[in-house]
């Protein structure tokens, strides 16, 4: 089995101080890339399959706290969103086409044209673990390839949704080509993350305030990656 990654560790328990934060009315968006290539395990997925996969069992990996496929996180821009039920409401994947509707308009005023986003689900090959095989009817799709996912969990006050956007193919999926190689448009992750914000801000009336991790936050980040995302028995419990 690969090892785990201490990045990833880090990437998830940001992510679940989020949630946590949303379960106390606190609403967040935070965007991230990826230090290193590395795989993360739907919460549900067993581990014992990275073993049989020949281009992923080599690489880091982590379990993500949201359910949904594995993804390889390299070409790629991350995002999460953490809201209060109150605001998510009791249908909160609504929230999942919400927030590709304002992906879809930002990457169209960089050029990057998509397809229709209400596909059919669709499962290229129900036997594959990755993530961008799969199509749901939310997704972002460029010529019946998949460009952009999410997936959520939600607890009784609060939900974290976790999205990635592919910028580009990478050598580890192979299959799964990018914005790059679709569009042949070369995205900055941060000028991306930065008009999102933006459309965000138009799309749904938000406002927002930049910050940085508090010493408390940061303290209950370490507490997070020592009692899950980098325990190992934790992160093989499936």
């Amino acid at each position: 089995m690969p090892l785990e990654s201490n990045f990833g560790s880090y990437a998830m328990a940001s992510d679940e101080l989020l949630l946590e934060l949303a379960e106390e009315g606190i609403c967040s968006l935070r965007f991230y890339t990826w230090a290193e290539p590395t795989v993360s395990l739907g919460y549900f997925q067993p581990s014992s399959l990275l073993a049989n996969s020949k281009e992923l069992k080599t690489l880091p990996w982590v379990r993500r706290a949201t359910g949904g496929e594995a993804l390889v996180h390299h070409h790629e821009l991350t995002y999460a969103l953490g809201l209060p039920l109150i605001i998510a409401g009791q249908k909160s994947t609504l929230w999942q086409e919400k927030m590709h509707l304002v992906i879809q308009k930002s990457l169209l005023l960089l050029g990057v044209s998509l397809s229709e986003i209400n596909l059919p689900e669709q499962r290229n090959d129900p036997s594959n673990l990755l993530c961008f095989h799969h199509h749901a009817p939310q997704d972002l799709i460029i010529n019946r390839h998949k460009v952009v996912g999410s997936a959520q969990r939600k607890k009784k006050r609060g939900v974290i949704q976790h999205g990635g956007i592919l910028l580009a193919q990478s050598i580890y999926t192979p299959s799964l080509p990018g914005i790059l190689e679709l569009s042949g448009i070369k995205l900055c992750p941060e000028k991306l993350s930065s008009i999102i914000v933006n459309e965000s801000r138009d799309a749904l009336g938000w406002a927002f305030k930049a910050s940085v991790w508090s010493p408390e936050e940061e303290a209950r980040i370490q507490h997070f990656m020592k009692h899950r995302y980098a325990d190992a028995g934790w992160n093989n419990k499936r």
